[in-house]
């Protein structure tokens, strides 16, 4: 599934890292933890702080 994940100071990733929406969502609440990063991309280079994510749009789900 591509998506395009959105954070609060407006910077925008772009991955297909996730195989469904439930998935994006139940890495973003990571277990309770206080601060969560969550990587974006399959080689594990860019991470954000799923705090921080104001919205994500899904570009396509296959």
């Amino acid at each position: 599934m591509k998506m395009k994940i959105i954070m609060n100071s407006g910077k925008e990733y772009a991955t297909s890292k996730f195989k469904s929406m439930d998935e994006f969502l139940e890495k973003m609440h990571g277990g309770g933890a206080t601060v969560n990063y969550l990587s974006v991309d399959k080689e594990k280079k860019i991470w954000i702080d799923s705090n921080k994510v104001s919205s994500f749009e899904i570009l396509d789900e296959s």
